[in-house]
């Protein structure tokens, strides 16, 4: 009886422990089972690293110069069409060294910030490389900017020393500032309480400034001026030290101020370089409209340095006319712009070309960024232009511009709807509302890390917080699709996002489709205020000059079955101009000021 108890006491034992031995080791199957779910989902999100073939350098963009000059001396370095002005490497970091020297000898030391309030001319171009070569600080600043603006823009970031034009067109800077500092032009200096910071401002001017009392310095009498070698100001100066300041485009609030390095922006000029291919078959010309104080356009020109290309200026500012004839008369390679540019183009090429006025027979490379390009723009352009590639790109300011760029390898689906693949060393990744990355194929906000990313918003700690974070992730603000190959699709600005009744409506796709209609040469979607459904869409228009007038009706009959009946628009407008800022993008917030002011009347 001992025995049989003894027995049953074991057999319960071994079946109790073999339990506990199985359920162990379901717990660790069903464990490991959900870690490599969890690794397959973690697989599957959309972050995307591209590795660098090549190592980031470690320098500044006046060190680079001096090593273009070194190596490309006689090389065309910049030609200003609309100044007769031809410079030669040799040449203009000659200049640009003396003008540095200069700029010592008044006081400006390393870290100092300089402002650049100018059109695209050879003064700003070499004003721009003389404060790299001294270590100073650029503010670039939109020459449209009236009184109010430009004092923001002297106070927000800390102005030193503004260099200046008397006037170019219809800017006449000499009467803003006359305005700003009534008394400096007899003073002979420069004390405002609204401006602690300035000290002084260097006016490119035929008349000579120096024989009266005057707070002015004369540009061209610093250039004449002897001066000494800047050699040892470049040795002390450190990659990571500030060489830029960019003024956001925001469309809503006052402009916040990038703060961009000289690592920065000179690796980003030589990835940039690279993916256009400037390298390869010998020096390339380069016509560049883009306004050289945005980033787009300085990002463009630090690209052409670094590879020892020529920068062709067609105007002060952009004409489309003054384009296509510089292209045709210097043989310009490769042609950049916004999308509202090209639009103004293709019109001017198509008269021009009915005249038998112009020939783009040089141009091979198109680029275009800045604003979104449609796929019947793109067609257009590369078709007209006769460019083997056109290529689209995305970029911002806080990133020293572009860090995607296509290849010029996409399908043609790929070529009209992507903004390409990533430059090297870059990090991106697509987040939910949440902060977690959603998978590869669906929609999110952007965000990107790596070497180009801003130091910070000036002064501004909430700001900075806002958008970038402590691992270094900055937010885009842009709703964005990445594939797994890498290949990015931007959808659309978040804030432009319209919400109809509840729906989500991105206006690109409204925007894309109307483009393609042959009597419609740009459309624009809004947002405006709609009692019922809180907004509804109201589509800004701009006709071919040749073209039948359309009716709202006609605009709904193109988009029937085309677009889901929620994107069609309920009003529309035509203009035969669009409000822009002088980097070519179109201010959609005029517009919707437009249309509040002509419902209330």
């Amino acid at each position: 009886m001992y025995n049989m108890q003894l027995r049953s006491s074991v057999l319960i034992g071994v079946a109790t422990q073999c339990k506990y031995v199985n359920l162990n080791y379901n717990i660790a199957r069903l464990t490991a089972n959900q870690a490599q779910l969890s690794k397959r989902s973690y697989a599957l999100r959309a972050y995307y690293h591209q590795p660098g073939t090549r190592p980031l350098r470690y320098g500044t963009l006046g060190q680079h110069l001096q090593e273009t000059a070194a190596k490309f001396s006689e090389r065309t370095a910049l030609i200003s069409c609309h100044e007769n002005k031809c410079y030669t490497y040799a040449e203009v970091t000659c200049e640009a060294e003396k003008l540095a020297a200069q700029l010592k000898k008044l006081g400006m030391r390393g870290g100092d910030i300089v402002g650049l309030w100018s059109t695209n001319n050879a003064l700003w171009y070499v004003s721009f490389l003389a404060a790299q070569l001294a270590g100073l600080t650029v503010a670039c600043i939109n020459p449209a900017l009236q009184p109010q603006e430009l004092a923001y823009a002297l106070q927000k970031a800390k102005v030193k020393m503004l260099i200046t034009k008397t006037e170019c067109g219809l800017y006449k800077f000499q009467e803003v500032l006359k305005e700003l500092l009534p008394n400096a032009a007899a003073s002979g200096t420069i004390n405002s309480d609204q401006f602690p910071h300035l000290r002084h401002i260097v006016l490119d001017s035929e008349a000579s400034l120096s024989t009266t009392p005057c707070a002015y310095t004369n540009w061209r009498e610093l250039l004449a001026a002897p001066s000494a070698e800047t050699t040892q100001v470049l040795q002390q100066l450190s990659p990571e030290s500030a060489c830029c300041i960019q003024f956001t485009s925001g469309t809503t609030g006052l402009p916040k101020v990038a703060l961009l390095s000289n690592f920065a922006f000179s690796n980003q000029a030589y990835f940039f370089g690279q993916a256009l291919g400037l390298e390869a078959g010998g020096a390339k010309r380069i016509c560049l409209p883009l306004p050289l104080f945005h980033v787009f356009g300085l990002s463009v020109m630090n690209a052409a340095i670094e590879h020892g290309a020529t920068l062709v200026l067609p105007s002060a500012r952009f004409n489309s006319a003054a384009v296509l004839e510089s292209i045709s008369n210097e043989g310009c390679h490769i042609i950049f712009g916004t999308p509202t540019m090209y639009v103004d183009m293709l019109v001017q090429l198509k008269h021009q070309q009915s005249l038998n006025k112009i020939s783009l027979d040089t141009l091979r490379l198109g680029a275009v960024g800045g604003a979104a390009c449609s796929p019947e723009l793109h067609t257009q352009v590369k078709q007209l232009f006769g460019l083997s590639e056109f290529r689209i790109g995305y970029g911002m300011s806080e990133t020293c511009a572009a860090y995607f760029l296509q290849t010029g390898t996409e399908s043609a689906d790929e070529a009209v709807t992507t903004v390409g693949r990533l430059f090297e060393h870059i990090e991106v990744k697509v987040i939910d509302n949440q902060g977690e990355a959603v998978r590869f194929g669906e929609q999110g906000e952007l965000c990107v890390r790596g070497y180009l990313v801003m130091t910070e918003y000036l002064d501004d700690v909430m700001k900075t917080k806002e958008v970038l974070d402590k691992h270094g992730w900055l937010k885009t603000g842009d709703k964005f699709i990445l594939e797994s190959n890498g290949v990015g699709r931007i959808v659309g600005r978040i804030k432009d996002v319209i919400i109809r009744g509840g729906e989500n409506i991105f206006p690109k796709e409204i925007e894309d489709h109307l483009d393609t209609h042959e009597d419609i040469v740009e459309a624009q979607i809004i947002g405006v205020p709609d009692e019922r459904l809180g907004e509804e869409i109201c589509a800004y228009i701009r006709l071919r000059p040749d073209a039948n007038q359309l009716t709202l009706e006609d605009v709904k009959d193109f988009c029937k079955g085309k677009i889901a009946h929620f994107k069609v628009p309920r009003y529309i407008r035509f203009v035969k101009e669009y409000p822009k800022t002088t980097s070519g993008k179109i201010k959609k917030y005029e517009l919707l000021e437009w249309f509040k002011k002509e419902t209330v009347n």
